[in-house]
């Protein structure tokens, strides 16, 4: 009995020469077997990361773009951040780069937006003062999810800063928010603005 073989995914990306040629210059002569690429969101941003991947190590929920001798493998999670792109690796000059045409909006909810846009224009003056940023990183469930860098990554006023600064005038804007989750490795912070729970949380003009 013949068994039709299961229909091939559509690309999800397309890849250009130029990205095709820079996998394969990164990867000759190592033990590897492609590139993974991840996607994220940070505030209004989508943020790109790339992971060598060794042979018989590749996830295979993730997404495999033709490389030529290689693969370049597309986070599965990142489906719906990257489908329809055109990723290219360009030479202009003296830069080198990763050049990522992307069609998708960075938030497909009008309160995400809001959200990324308070954090960015209300929020982040005043934490700015203190040497920090905080980005959005995700909106699941009326839930907040958000990353702190800078003077606030390892700062001992983070929480205070979130619960009573924060949370406050998000959910002044949105009050069926719940929660305001901090996903920061704040142990990976090497310049608190405090060291500890004494001090005052940054002030925000609405």
């Amino acid at each position: 009995m013949n068994r039709e073989k299961p229909a091939e995914k559509p690309l999800i990306a397309t890849l250009t020469d130029g990205a095709v040629e820079k996998v394969r210059e990164a990867l000759q002569g190592g033990n590897y077997e492609g590139i993974q690429m991840t996607v994220s969101r940070r505030g209004g941003d989508f943020v790109y990361k790339f992971d060598y991947v060794e042979k018989g190590k590749a996830d295979p929920r993730d997404f495999n773009l033709p490389c030529g001798d290689y693969r370049f493998f597309i986070d599965w999670q990142s489906e719906d951040l990257i489908k329809g792109s055109v990723i290219d690796y360009v030479h202009a000059g003296f830069t080198q780069a990763w050049v990522i045409d992307n069609p998708n909006p960075a938030w497909d909810s009008e309160m995400a937006r809001e959200v990324a846009r308070i954090l960015d224009e209300v929020i982040n003056p005043g934490v700015g003062e203190h040497g920090g940023h905080i980005s959005l990183v995700n909106l699941k469930d009326n839930m907040v999810y958000v990353e702190m860098s800078g003077g606030c990554q390892g700062c001992g006023m983070a929480a205070k800063t979130l619960k009573h600064g924060v949370m406050k005038i998000l959910t002044e804007k949105f009050p069926q928010i719940t929660d305001l989750i901090d996903i920061t490795d704040h142990s990976a912070g090497t310049n608190p603005f405090f060291n500890n729970e004494k001090g005052s949380i940054p002030t925000f003009k609405s």
